[in-house]
């Protein structure tokens, strides 16, 4: 038999747009080995992003598989325009080479950056044009097939048969002409023997009706024929997971019946399958050999490429004329790179002198250590062959221009604080001499890579940034490239690929899960209830083997609460294994960019992300690995803060407005100038007085700040690292603990290290690294700098970042091989044990480095320091105001035609964050106005005068952007009459503004002479000019008077003739009469004239005039009626509309409707006047911060505390799924509630029943939504109120209060259907 290629199989990328394939690369190579065939090519649809990972893995295995080739292919959508509403052909191109894979690069690229969307899916069709082009510009270098039953070979076949059957001899010369033109097309485009008829070894019939005319056309046209078999799982056992796959989400996509087929087949089920087309054994086997003809066809070629780093223009410097001989003795490499020809290394090096000459530190120090890392980025230079010096240069340009654009750059992050060049050039803002910042820890010469340079940005100015790039670099990209590519390739976002994680994996597998008690898949409600019962550690979801099956390394036990859900629906633990983990979305990377320079398909190709953003088809790894270099422009909150702060302080006159924000910066922010000796900015951060210090603005942030007492930056980088040390046992003393302890007495640290038996010689050895901390050293580089101690444990640079790696991974295997090595090492066993337990114990499980720990406490300083120099109103405002989501640039922005920015569609409202940062900024007992018509603007802003923050509209729900402009533009306001008259808005709009107070101030007079509250006055104004009242009542009314009772009993029959009436003309009318049902003749018969009625074809019918004039008598007395009482009855019927409205629009009372429209009680709390004392209540600020131990008990042998507990009420104003956790407004501040993961789960979740016609139903919201009053039974700590109760505490958990009245609540623990969605 003759050796078989695979020309057409999938990967789990074919799921980006449309769920596909379950088949994972490397599987489905390892499958085709498996199966003994030559090679595989791998066609994804329309995606090329499987193709670095593949091509690599090829290049492996054909260590051992010379004879294996794995080759790159795509499925594109071929089309003759683009217009909407077509057929989307199917059709396979496969790289014959390097030149091949660029022509795929291409092609892919044009037609994901011409992608749009079509009847619900986003469309990515290759034109006939493009590949035109293409093929002339790379001929030869592309084979190609006819793909499957959706190419456009089998379409037109498939036409042509049925054509044929019913006699339609116009279609079938349409099918017929359409073939011919196609395959001509192929042969001439493709040239000769690169194109070929696909055969699917399918028994579908459809599939049987093509392959049978398949080998006469092929004989017509001189081609080959090959099997494809279009794999999209890997053995037919696994369809019963890939069906589920597919059941999962809708879309158009081929029928059931021909995924049967669609595994990776043996050559022996071909034939089988293939019979039922009637092919012999003998011409199944020529197909084998025709496929191994293209294995034959393809070269083997590798995409991996040395990392090129992007260029900028750079000042040319030239080559000293004089030498110095000291210099040149002194610093050989720096004078060499004076003296080089490359004019990035001339620049690099003048400028890092010409700072050290600005700054007056041009001595051997600062000379020495940029001697030192010049030679290191030469040496890896060398070694990677690529220009070290370019990447800070490269990045030297841009931190210039994210500054014209508006934003602040941070102080630095990561381990590139610690390059002394990166502070000369600008790029980061800490003198690593000055603060001892090791450079080895950014780079060395064992480490042989590109090292990052990480920088935090304004998120509101990074897409404007990302744009200016964007037109830069594409100016200067090669003539040949075209324009679509030149506009958007500049700079572009790297790819990330989304997978099937724990959580979607459950809710998918639950949508696609099929059987004969589930014909419709479970519901949501159970899905998500299934996915809530996921643990999750540092914010990450456990996977579905550790859930189900525990991790001892990890130290994790199987959940079995979910294992027992889960065990009610047979088969779906497995279809949620096969699941897990596969590719199934695509996004851009937070921070990562490319830049590239002449000819961005050099190493690239390009998709777009479903919001429309150009993106890399690579992930960040592929990126690298094919030659492309990552630049991180991430973003944080807190630049948006201090630049927002800034703008504010020089809007309001107490800063230079004639400053730039880099000169603003330089003067008074930037870590140099900052005044980091003054006690009273340390005295702000003991007391976490300052809303949003960063990095301490959290709840353990909080607690480490009021423990450790910072008296110095240094202590401030200790307290970053610190709180994120966990004890390695429970009860144990935490690291944050101890240090304290140390710091209130450092000798205590001498005795424990005489405890231990250390010598006074080797406790001074230890001080460099344990003293500065307190004995407590909380830092990756104290780790490896004691670890790489002579008089320690001696490692060498290579093996301490491997202890770093093993230590802050918490690598479980390999921890008891390390601390062997540190014993066996360490200069003496007590000193091995010491630090063993005391300087790598405290770091096991996440450590922070010091240089980023530092970096960031500058920037923690900056924000600490703003607050207090100047009034902390405009720091309180900027914060409110980017906390909210309110920032007037926070916004995309995206290109016109033309190429220039505009902003892209308002954003929504984030209410719930508006709602918690309102409660964060209120609890610091800071003032927050109503929103005033005449003053507020878009956003929060300073009201100075009154040392409060006033209410920026935006932030009210319902109002946005234009309706804010609206507003403005007719700016002043006299009073509500005023505004309806020259600024007309929505219902929505208007409620929403007189519910946050907008008009309080401007009717607050007319309010006062009615004797009113004046926000109500005015809702009653408004809802009195909008309720639709009646000026006059007439029978056109009679419906309304109706409903609302107003009709008396003496008009009974006018009432009852009424409703007979409209009952005839909504249901009975034919032509023109009203035909009688039984009803209808039963009513007619007993009050009107039998002799009016006609019999026409059996059926009882009256003449729809008569009827009408028999109406209008009886309606007479209801008329003469409603004319004697009209002032009465009008007065009733208006007031009654009146109160509709009023019950739609203005429930509750003024603190309900505050924290409806502002996410926050202005005005008194809702449940302020509760009877504390009838319910037991507890001011939870008035609790002691640890738990009060009540009783204990012992299990096991343990003795187990019982807490005593205590009851709070208040509104939700936020929730975290993640955390289980919801933000209470009580009426004495905002406090964080933790529940159990089960216990949130249950009342977080939704409820709903499906109706009589299928659809569901909400029957109850989660209890944990916005606006909702609860009451919640447990204990605190620290900061927290942990919700708990014991099998002998006299009251339930949780609580929902549904009414108030006075002081008394009513209260509901049980949730509808509860006892049935429990079980």
């Amino acid at each position: 038999m003759n050796k078989r290629f695979e020309v057409h199989s999938h990967t789990h990328y074919s799921n980006l747009r449309l769920l596909d394939s379950i088949n994972r690369p490397k599987d489905l190579i390892n499958r085709a080995l498996e199966l003994g065939l030559a090679g595989i090519a791998i066609t994804d649809h329309e995606c090329i992003s499987s193709h670095p990972e593949i091509n690599f893995y090829g290049q492996e295995l054909s260590k051992e598989h010379p004879d294996f080739k794995v080759a790159l292919g795509n499925e594109i959508y071929l089309t003759d325009t683009r217009d909407m509403g077509q057929r989307y052909y199917h059709f396979i191109l496969i790289a014959k080479n390097k030149e091949g894979h660029r022509a795929l690069r291409e092609l892919s690229s044009r037609a994901w950056m011409n992608s749009y969307w079509d009847r619900g899916l986003e469309r990515v069709p290759t034109l006939k044009s493009d590949i035109e082009e293409i093929m002339k510009k790379y001929p030869n270098s592309l084979i190609a097939t006819t793909a499957c039953l959706g190419g456009e070979l089998s379409v037109n076949t498939l036409k042509l048969i049925e054509c044929e059957k019913t006699g339609d001899e116009n279609g079938a010369a349409t099918a017929h002409n359409n073939i011919v033109n196609f395959l001509l097309w192929c042969k001439e485009v493709f040239g000769e023997g690169n194109f070929y008829i696909e055969c699917a070894p399918g028994a579908s019939k459809d599939q049987v009706s093509v392959n049978k005319r398949f080998p006469a056309i092929a004989k017509a046209f001189d081609l080959k024929m090959v099997i494809g078999t279009d794999a999209h799982y890997l053995k037919k056992e696994d369809r019963y997971v890939h069906k589920a796959y597919l059941n999962s989400k809708f879309g158009e996509r081929e029928v059931d019946e021909f995924y049967e087929f669609c595994y990776l087949q043996s050559n022996e089920d071909i034939i089988e399958h293939l019979k039922a087309s009637d092919f012999s054994e003998e011409f199944v086997n020529e197909m084998f050999g025709n496929s191994y003809e293209i294995w034959n066809k393809i070269e083997n070629f590798n995409l991996a490429h040395a990392q090129t780093i992007p260029k900028v223009k750079v000042e040319e410097y030239a080559k000293p004329k004089e030498e110095d001989h000291y210099f040149i003795d002194k610093y050989p490499i720096l004078y060499s790179m004076e003296m080089s020809d490359d004019k990035v290394e001339r620049y690099w090096v003048n400028k890092c002198l010409k700072k050290l000459k600005d700054l007056n530190l041009q001595n051997d120090t600062y000379l020495s250590r940029l001697e030192e890392e010049a030679d290191i980025k030469r040496t890896i230079s060398e070694k990677l062959g690529t220009n070290m010096f370019s990447y800070p240069v490269t990045l030297e340009h841009y931190v210039n221009l994210f500054w014209e654009c508006g934003s602040i750059v941070g102080a630095g992050r990561g381990s590139s604080c610690s390059g002394l060049n990166h502070y000369l050039l600008g790029i980061t803002q800490l003198d690593p001499i000055k603060w001892n910042l090791p450079f080895w820890r950014y780079l060395n010469k064992e480490r042989v890579e590109l090292g990052d340079i990480d920088l935090d940005l304004c998120p509101s100015k990074r897409p404007r940034i990302l744009n200016e790039i964007k037109k830069e670099r594409g100016q200067n990209f090669l003539d040949g490239i075209d324009d679509l590519s030149r506009k958007n390739l500049g700079c572009t976002l790297i790819a990330t690929f989304g997978t099937e994680g724990t959580r979607s994996t459950i809710l998918t597998a639950c949508r696609g899960y099929r059987s004969e008690d589930f014909p419709d898949g479970i519901d949501v409600d159970t899905a998500q209830y299934l996915s809530s019962l996921i643990p999750a550690e540092r914010g990450f979801l456990w996977p579905l083997s550790d859930v189900v099956n525990g991790n001892p390394d990890k130290d994790r036990k199987p959940i079995k609460t979910f294992i027992n859900e889960v065990n009610q629906f047979p088969g779906l633990l497995d279809i949620m294994s096969g699941i897990e983990g596969l590719v199934n979305k695509r996004s851009s990377h937070a921070s990562g960019v490319i830049l590239f320079d002449e000819d961005p398909y050099e190493f690239g190709t390009f998709m777009r992300t479903p919001k429309g953003e150009v993106i890399t088809a690579y992930d960040l790894h592929m990126c690298e690995a094919c030659g492309m270099t990552k630049y991180d422009f991430l973003v944080t909150e807190v630049q948006d803060k201090l630049a927002e702060a800034i703008k504010l302080l020089q809007d309001y006159g107490e800063i230079e407005d004639d400053l730039t924000l880099r000169e603003v910066y330089d003067k008074y922010f930037h870590p140099s100038v900052l005044p980091i000796e003054e006690d009273r900015y340390w005295k702000v951060l003991q007391e976490n007085s300052v809303l949003n210090i960063f990095q301490f603005d959290s709840d353990i942030g909080g607690q480490a700040a009021k423990k450790i007492k910072p008296t110095n930056i240094m202590e401030m980088a200790d307290a970053n690292g610190l709180m994120r040390l966990m004890t390695a046992e429970k009860g144990q003393e935490s690291p944050m603990d101890k240090y304290v302890r140390f710091k209130n007495n450092i000798d205590l640290w001498y005795k424990e290290m005489d405890e231990y038996g250390l010598t006074k010689e080797e406790q001074k050895v230890l001080e460099p690294y344990f003293k500065s901390s307190h004995g407590v050293p909380p830092s990756q580089e104290q780790l490896m700098r004691m670890l790489m101690d002579e008089k320690i444990c001696h490692f060498t640079l290579a093996e301490a970042n491997n202890a770093r790696k093993i230590v802050g991974k918490k690598q479980m295997s390999k921890i008891p091989g390390l601390r062997q090595q540190v014993l066996d090492q360490a200069t003496s066993p007590c000193l091995g044990h010491y630090v063993w337990a005391c300087g790598v114990g405290p770091q096991m499980g996440y450590s922070f480095s010091i240089i980023h720990a530092l970096a960031y406490s500058f920037i923690g300083f900056q924000t600490m320091f703003i607050a207090t120099k100047w009034d902390p109103i405009y720091w309180n405002t900027a914060c409110l105001i980017v906390n909210s989501g309110s920032l007037e640039e926070d916004s995309d922005f995206e290109e016109d035609e033309d190429g220039y920015i505009v902003e892209k569609k308002e954003k929504s409202t984030d209410y719930s964050k508006i709602a918690k940062a309102l409660g964060d900024i209120i609890n610091r007992g800071i003032k927050v106005s109503l929103v005033d018509i005449n003053k507020s603007d878009y956003s929060f802003q300073p009201d100075i005068d009154n040392n409060e923050i006033l209410f920026g509209m935006k932030a009210l729900s319902n109002v946005g952007g234009p309706v804010i402009e609206q507003i403005k533009a007719n700016r002043p306001y006299a009073g509500i009459v005023d505004f309806m008259a020259r600024c007309p808005l929505n219902k929505s709009a208007m409620i929403s503004l007189i519910k946050g107070g907008a008009f309080d101030r401007v009717d607050a007079k007319e309010a006062a002479a009615a004797g009113v509250e004046t926000r109500l006055w005015t809702m009653t104004y408004y809802l009195s000019k909008v309720c639709d009242a009646k000026k006059r009542l007439t029978l056109q009314n009679f419906n309304g008077l109706l409903q609302h009772g107003l009709i008396p009993e003496e008009l009974d029959f006018q009432k009852r003739t009424f409703n007979f009436n409209k009952y005839l003309k909504a249901n009975q009318k034919v032509g023109k009469y009203y035909v009688f049902n039984a009803p209808c003749e039963e009513f007619y018969n007993k009050y009107f004239d039998l002799d009016q009625l006609e019999v026409i074809n059996g059926l009882t019918c009256i003449l729809q005039t008569r009827w009408d004039k028999m109406y209008q008598d009886v309606m007479g007395e209801a008329r003469t009626w409603l004319q004697n009482n009209q002032e009465e009855m009008l007065k009733k019927f208006n007031t009654m509309l009146f109160m509709e409205s009023w019950n739609k629009y203005a429930q509750g009372n003024i603190s309900a409707w505050e924290m409806e429209s502002l996410c926050f009680y202005y005005h008194e709390h809702e449940l302020a006047h509760v009877n504390k004392q009838k319910y037991g209540l507890t001011d939870f600020f008035t609790l002691p911060t640890e738990p009060i131990v009540d009783t204990m008990f012992k299990r096991n042998g343990k003795e187990i505390p019982i807490f005593k507990t205590f009851k709070i009420v208040g509104t939700v104003i936020n929730k975290n799924d993640n955390r289980n956790s919801v933000t209470l407004l009580t009426t004495t501040g905002v406090v964080p509630v933790k529940f159990t993961k089960e216990y949130f789960a249950m009342y977080n979740r939704q409820l709903s029943e499906v109706q009589e016609d299928g659809t569901k139903k909400i029957t109850e919201k989660g209890w944990f939504n916005r606006g909702t009053k609860v009451m919640i039974t447990g204990f605190r700590r620290d900061d927290t109120f942990v919700a708990k109760t014991y099998t002998k505490t006299a009251t339930h958990q949780l609580y929902k209060i549904t009414e108030l009245n006075g002081g008394d609540m009513k209260l509901e623990h049980e949730r509808r259907t509860q006892s049935e969605e429990s079980n």
